[in-house]
């Protein structure tokens, strides 16, 4: 092995070391009650870059858990859809929910928090009659978007839940764009990020209307302004619950 590659190798095993020791060193010392995140149940005096010290869970996130409770949706014995979860979503719901008849937690890809590998816009595997779904970031990099709420309305059961976010970009922009005929090389530039293949707007609700869903709306810039400090909200985010 050469030498440089040794040295990158521990350069990269420093970082992740120097890392941990400053998280952990905030937890404890930054220890409070002016914030609380719902993920790890830590309290303390602020976030880091909007991260918390202790479970590294970003404000959109948080988010996953206020908005659970907003809707009052965390009811035990329920057949639960997750599309996508982070480590951290996957996590607070085991901890969270009790009794989960089943929690199916769906991806393309293999991650270590996935148990069903499949496409929603067209999947082979998923089960039926789940009584509440969360989908998060996710539908941005969806493609065939149509395709998957329609599946997704498929397999929710009559008078279930399904709650959604996706970032708004730009900041406030009322009207969803995309272009299919878009070269991937282009998707950074024209919508924020190298991998989301349209920009959402406030607007992109009504396409799960258009399949079927009643809306409910929680826009984070609508709430009290402690509220958002405490939970470490990002007033430009927005989230619909959506019943079938």
């Amino acid at each position: 092995m050469k030498l440089r590659t040794i040295y990158r190798r521990l350069n990269r095993y420093q970082q992740r070391i120097t890392k941990r020791v400053l998280r952990r060193y905030r937890t404890l010392v930054y220890r409070g009650t002016q914030v609380y995140c719902p993920i790890c149940n830590w309290k303390g005096q602020r976030f880091f870059d909007e991260h918390c010290p202790s479970c590294h869970s970003q404000a959109r996130t948080r988010l996953v858990a206020f908005a659970l409770d907003y809707f009052n949706l965390i009811h035990p014995n329920l057949k639960l859809l997750h599309v996508a979860p982070n480590m951290n979503e996957f996590r607070f719901v085991q901890g969270r929910f009790k009794d989960l008849v089943c929690h199916d937690r769906v991806d393309i890809k293999v991650r270590k928090q996935i148990n069903i590998i499949d496409d929603i816009s067209n999947p082979k595997h998923l089960n039926t009659n789940y009584d509440l779904g969360i989908v998060w970031h996710v539908f941005e990099h969806i493609k065939e978007d149509i395709k998957a709420i329609a599946h997704l309305y498929r397999v929710m059961r009559s008078g279930s839940s399904l709650i959604v976010s996706v970032p708004i970009y730009p900041q406030g922009n009322p009207t969803t764009f995309e272009d299919h005929t878009m070269a991937y090389a282009d998707f950074e530039r024209v919508h924020g990020h190298y991998d989301h293949c349209r920009s959402c707007g406030l607007d992109y609700y009504q396409r799960f209307e258009a399949a079927g869903f009643q809306t409910e709306t929680l826009s984070v810039s609508a709430l009290d302004p402690n509220t958002i400090v405490r939970f470490g909200l990002q007033e430009d985010h927005v989230v619909w619950c959506f019943t079938k």
